[in-house]
């Protein structure tokens, strides 16, 4: 176990986080450097071509020497090819030459004032780098992909704030067995051990936290969850949350294990009922259905599930599908799921995917329309749509069986209210529009809602559940 040190969050825990591995990273990053361009530090000018050596990074594709002035402007992605072919290796003008392949990437724009230098040093690397070279390089950037840097702490580990009382968040790592594009995180990201994850548990329950989330990536992929539970069950946890594509939950009776060891609740990600469209969106050929054993796994095994649907672009047509085939799927288990959570999409990790994750405004308002009746009738309970999360208010008419129309607490920086939005009716309830949505949109992303509107739908009144 690494050197410890600590961290104090607001509300008075003390979270007893590892040593920074910031200096480790640092003389891994020269290493790969001194291996791959004999570079003695970092950043090192390069007067030949008028840029500077800035950085190096590594993920599981490819090692990227950071190019560029000051900032980064362009990287050159190392990479090689997993089975060299005959006529490639016939190709290479040296017996030692590692036939890698050398792309430019483009950072910033500015990138273009040297396109004829990257692409000289681009072909002179591809040329000069060796095996023994090449290997070297991979032996470090294997080593610094392992540690945990540049992710902040709390995305490890938080402190939730909660109406009556805090609730604990620890990802157990960033490793998936799908690939959604819509999510924020990287799966190249490193994680911590487990006795790193037990520590995290017991600051919380020291702090008096009851209720615990676990969450990852895809927490069942870590083989020490079942410890991780009966630990904060041990220590006074009695609420505990798994957030879960649930694909391993049918397997090897893991529900039941989970359920044992302290589990009750499981917040269970389903973006589609679908098969083909949902397995679109993981990117994930044929989990749609090993999602589905696993809620039945876990409902079978009396654990508490909640559906977790993200309203993308990619699955708006089907979404009012949904309620249905959670009521005629998993009906026969009762009120063991009766939620349904519709999340808004954050930006994703891959920012190129924006245009395919975030729904059209119009589509979306006809969505959730026709998904919000079908959900009440079938006495199911839709949840998120309401806060600073949630899409603006007009997306699902300011309903009132979904949100209590409080006052905004305060405006939020990546939030903005359109000229349309000023006639609104529940304007001060409302956070507004997604910057990002409207810079897609436009003036699209808001439909105000009148007081004659308004009024109309109150009448409804909130469900009875």
């Amino acid at each position: 176990m690494s050197e410890v040190g600590s961290s104090t969050q607001g509300d008075g825990v003390v979270f007893r986080d590892p040593a920074p591995f910031d200096d480790e990273a640092r003389d891994l990053r020269l290493k790969i450097a001194h291996a791959l361009v004999r570079a003695p530090r970092l950043p090192i000018d390069l007067p030949a071509f008028g840029l500077r050596l800035l950085d190096i990074t590594a993920d599981a594709r490819a090692i990227s020497l950071q190019l560029g002035p000051e900032h980064p402007v362009a990287a050159l992605r190392i990479s090689r090819p997993k089975a060299a072919t005959a006529d490639s290796l016939l190709q290479l003008r040296r017996p030692n030459e590692a036939g890698v392949e050398v792309t430019v990437e483009t950072i910033h724009q500015a990138a273009r004032r040297h396109e004829r230098e990257l692409g000289v040093m681009a072909d002179r690397l591809r040329r000069a780098i060796t095996v023994p070279q090449w290997e070297e390089a991979q032996t470090h950037a294997r080593t610094l992909r392992t540690l945990p840097v540049g992710v902040p702490m709390y995305f490890f580990r938080q402190l939730v704030p909660g109406l009556h009382h805090p609730s604990g968040l620890i990802r157990t790592g960033f490793k998936c067995n799908q690939d959604c594009g819509l999510c924020w995180q990287s799966r190249d990201w490193a994680g911590f051990d487990g006795d790193h994850i037990l520590r995290w548990i017991e600051d919380l329950a020291g702090a008096g936290v009851r209720s615990l989330i676990l969450s990852g990536g895809e927490p069942t992929l870590d083989p020490r969850l079942p410890e991780y539970l009966t630990h904060a069950r041990d220590r006074g946890i009695s609420s505990i949350t798994l957030e879960t594509n649930a694909i391993q939950c049918a397997r090897n009776d893991l529900a039941v294990k989970l359920r044992d060891a302290g589990l009750t609740d499981a917040f269970v990600s389903l973006h589609s009922a679908d098969a083909a469209v949902s397995d679109a969106i993981t990117r994930a050929p044929g989990t749609h259905v090993r999602t589905v054993k696993g809620i039945h796994a876990l409902l079978d095994a009396g654990v508490t599930v909640k559906i977790n649907a993200v309203m993308t672009q990619e699955g708006l047509a089907h979404l009012s599908g949904l309620p249905d085939f959670i009521h005629d799927e998993f009906g026969r288990h009762g009120n063991l799921l009766r939620k349904l959570m519709l999340s808004y999409p954050t930006d994703p990790y891959d920012q190129a995917l924006i245009p395919v994750i975030v729904p059209e405004p119009v589509a979306l308002r006809q969505a959730l329309k026709e998904t919000l009746e079908r959900a009440f009738a079938l006495g199911l309970v839709p949840e998120g749509l309401d806060g600073p999360c949630g899409p603006p208010l007009c997306a699902f008419g300011a309903d009132p069986r979904v949100t209590e129309l409080k006052p905004i607490p305060e405006e939020l920086p990546f939030r903005q209210y359109l000229k349309g939005c000023e006639g609104c009716s529940v304007r001060g309830s409302c956070f507004g529009c997604r910057t990002a949505d409207v810079a897609l949109y436009g003036d699209a992303c808001a439909e105000p809602i009148g007081r004659e509107v308004q009024s109309a739908v109150s009448t409804s009144g909130p469900l009875d559940v």
